[in-house]
């Protein structure tokens, strides 16, 4: 009898290890060198604005990058079949208080994502699951700066708990900021034609398929990477939705 392993989720990325999961002061007008747009040609002509944009002020503050964590441990425990897992709520005070006895959740921490993972046993002539084994429960963190959201791969966190309340995976890449002044932003209006003319930062969710319709305008600041050097933190305008598929799309465009 033929059998395939294939483990629940489509994809999971810990730190720099991707896994493929398969089944089921004044305002300031200074220019930054690392934060210049990645225009990409083309542009969106059918596109959808289905929400409000928050009222912001004129000026927004920008933070310096003094320096920045990056922890990846246990990445050879993460998948083995385990008996049973904690339960979110027991998972969600386990990470907590992980994080806080090694003193790494930083302020402006808060938990983006709760996942549980599981391996299962395909029998491959019949696509019947024979067997389905508990891996970890994932919690992952993101970032508030100051009340603003932080999007991008940067500023994250995840805690992954197997049986018996060990920790099987922890990642973390987090950069320390300071306040360095206040920069004037653009309106709603100019980032929605930015966003019109693909003056995006980066794809951060979603494939280049259109129409989209956006149903959510946010602003907030953008990560870089881990390891990419990023000097400064800025404001972007965020824009969330779907396109015409009815996948998630996230895009953004620096508001100054």
């Amino acid at each position: 009898m033929n059998k395939i392993v294939s483990l629940t989720f489509l994809m999971l990325v810990l730190g720099v290890c991707t896994i493929h999961l398969v089944a089921n002061s004044e305002a300031s007008n200074e220019v930054f060198p690392d934060t210049v747009e990645n225009k990409v040609c083309g542009s969106y002509n059918e596109i959808i604005i289905n929400a409000s944009a928050p009222d912001v002020e004129e000026t927004l503050p920008y933070y310096k990058v003094i320096k920045e964590d990056k922890i990846h441990e246990n990445v050879d425990k993460v998948i083995t079949p385990r008996e049973s897992l904690p339960s979110e709520e027991k998972a969600v005070k386990i990470a907590n208080e992980f994080l806080k006895k090694r003193s790494c959740l930083p302020e402006g921490a808060y938990i983006s994502y709760l996942d549980e993972y599981t391996i299962k046993t395909i029998n491959e002539n019949t696509s019947i699951v024979e067997k389905e084994a508990p891996v970890f429960v994932r919690v992952s963190y993101n970032r508030n700066l100051d009340g603003y959201p932080v999007v991008g791969p940067g500023d994250s966190m995840e805690v992954c708990i197997g049986e018996k309340e060990e920790i099987v995976y922890f990642f973390k890449t987090w950069r320390e900021v300071e306040k360095a002044g206040e920069i004037s932003i653009i309106d709603a209006d100019s980032a929605i034609e930015k966003l019109k003319q693909y003056e995006v930062i980066e794809d951060l969710a979603g494939p280049e398929k259109y129409p989209i319709e956006i149903n959510k305008i946010e602003i907030g600041y953008y990560s870089e990477t881990t390891g990419a050097e990023q000097s400064y933190y800025k404001p972007v305008w965020i824009f969330k939705g779907k396109d015409g598929f009815g996948y998630d799309i996230v895009r953004c465009v620096y508001a100054t």
